[in-house]
């Protein structure tokens, strides 16, 4: 048998390594220590983090020890479910008084305080005050860039905030997501997707509810076709399937018919405004036309700052003046300047020779002025039709932006003269 010679360290380099290996221990200790006393540990069950933090020494350890850190100062502690949500307090900032509790039936589920991401020159979110009552369909709507998509990762946890707080009135596994570019493995089918889906989120359902969900979100038909032949606007059904597949109490959906066509997009719609009373629903998106169509309470975000949150009927009626489109006979450059003249009159525009549009400060006052003007100009009235407020121009009109700049959908009224 051959002889096998081993050196060890001398006296004096084993002397020298033992104040690191010292270190080393006890920073495995200290690592075993701290997740013996975490309730839970992120991202992994328990026993992997053990294996990893005594087999990778040092390196586990200090994995373990700074991703604990940063989950326990990202401000994201879900609430139970059987209380609505209070205010959260950040560290840095003194105690919040909790609002008047709303009536039951209106309870806030979803809540932040002063929640702030600050990703630098001007970009991020900022001291957002989020308020979602329970069972509403709440839009978020801003241009590109606002922090929608921002705030839905800070609310799913994909993301931590700088400072601030988020309670969410429901426990994690009752929360789904849909991106605004979901993605799948292109040789799984439609069935395959959303089955995988039920099995991480409801295991307890059965294929029934995977063919029922596909059904619903209009994939019924393609249930056994590959996804990587899916058109765009297919792809989003089916991440949309993917989330419903759960029945998830709080749905999270961040552009969620940016791809569709328009057919397509109504159903979508309909099938989000049916989810009220039933779940919460917080959408994104810069189309303003979708969102007054489903949403009941809406939020506008701009530049990372949240400038409305309430009902959005309220939004409308406060920022937006009464109009009205007038075809007129008769001298109409006379009654423009009249009416340009007229205290009450907000903006005036005149086009195709024989129209007006008129913005007044009030419904009054545009319907008892408007025929006094025509008429002590001599001018023929042929049509007289009031101009129905819309969530664009409300939009436009709180955030005084230019629709360039805003970046929505359809494309705003020309503006002439800006409001005083």
């Amino acid at each position: 048998m051959p002889h096998v010679e081993v050196n060890l360290p001398s006296g004096s380099t084993a002397l020298a390594l033992l104040p690191l290996a010292v270190l080393v221990l006890g920073l495995l200790v200290y690592a075993l220590v701290q997740l013996a006393r975490a309730p839970t540990a992120p991202y992994l069950p328990k026993w992997v983090w053990v294996l990893l933090i005594v087999l990778c020494v040092p390196w586990g350890a200090l994995a373990y020890l700074l991703v604990s850190r940063q989950t326990s100062t990202g401000g994201l502690r879900p609430q139970p479910a059987a209380h609505a949500p209070g205010p959260a307090v950040s560290a840095s900032r003194r105690p919040v008084a909790p609002d008047p509790p709303p009536p039951a039936s209106r309870m806030v589920l979803v809540s932040t305080v002063a929640l702030t991401r600050d990703y630098g020159r001007g970009a991020g979110l900022f001291d957002v005050d989020l308020r979602v009552p329970h069972g509403a369909v709440y839009g978020l709507v801003g241009p590109n860039g606002a922090g929608k998509t921002t705030l839905l990762n800070i609310l799913t946890g994909l993301r931590h905030a700088d400072h601030g707080g988020v309670h969410l009135g429901v426990p994690r596994h009752a929360v789904a997501v849909c991106p605004d570019v979901p993605q799948f493995e292109p040789w799984l089918t439609a069935y395959e997707v959303v089955d995988l889906a039920r099995y991480y989120v409801a295991p307890h359902l059965d294929g029934d509810a995977v063919t029922q969900t596909l059904a619903l979100t209009g994939l019924a038909e393609v249930a056994d076709r590959r996804v990587g032949d899916f058109s765009r606007g297919m792809t989003q059904r089916l991440g949309l399937a993917a989330a419903l597949v759960g029945d998830p109490q709080l749905l999270l959906l961040d552009e969620p018919t940016a791809a569709l066509d328009p057919a397509g997009r109504a159903e979508i719609l309909d099938l989000v405004g049916g989810m009220r009373g039933r779940r919460t629903v917080i959408l994104s998106s810069h189309i303003l036309a979708d969102v007054q169509r489903v949403a009941d309470m809406v939020g506008v975000l701009r530049g990372g700052r949240l400038l409305y949150q309430g009902p959005t009927r309220v939004l409308i009626d406060e920022h937006l003046d009464p109009r009205w489109m007038l075809r007129l006979s008769g001298p109409v450059d006379r009654v423009v300047s009249q009416l340009r003249n007229e205290p009450w009159a907000r903006r005036v525009e005149a086009f195709d020779g024989d129209r007006i549009r008129i913005e007044a400060d009030s419904v009054g006052h545009g319907e008892q002025g408007i025929p006094r003007v025509i008429a002590a100009c001599g001018a023929g009235l042929v049509e007289c039709e009031p101009v129905a407020a819309d969530l664009e121009n409300a939009f436009l009109a709180l955030t005084r932006a230019e629709p360039a700049e805003a970046v929505l959908e359809p494309v705003a009224t020309t503006r002439t003269e800006e409001r005083p």
